[in-house]
């Protein structure tokens, strides 16, 4: 089987919100990428939905994107950033240099 990740993945671990219409849920953010996310939630969801994702940063921040579920193993999923605003991609990006920045420092 080859290799289909584009993106590093960073881990998270932050409190989130689904949304599917009218239907909203918690959910734990594990880890994300600049393309995905993988989350955790009792919001029973189907391969090929379209969700929202509000991801709670510190500061009182927060981060919303549309996403495509691309796997599903409950409580756990996989999606895909289908659309996200360019404030909130530049966050993204953010989060994602923060965290090799602070890689390379320890090693």
């Amino acid at each position: 089987m080859g290799f289909k990740r584009k993106h590093s993945r960073v881990d998270m671990s932050h409190p989130g919100r689904l949304q599917r219409g009218g239907l909203s849920a918690a959910c734990k953010v594990i880890d994300v990428s600049e393309s995905g996310v993988r989350l955790e939630s009792r919001l029973f969801v189907r391969k090929g939905e379209v969700l929202q994702l509000l991801i709670e940063l510190a500061g009182g921040k927060t981060l919303t994107c549309e996403l495509e579920v691309v796997y599903v193993r409950a409580p756990k999923l996989g999606a895909r950033i289908m659309s996200i605003s360019a404030e909130d991609r530049e966050r993204l990006i953010h989060i994602l240099d923060d965290h090799v920045q602070n890689s390379f420092s320890r090693g």
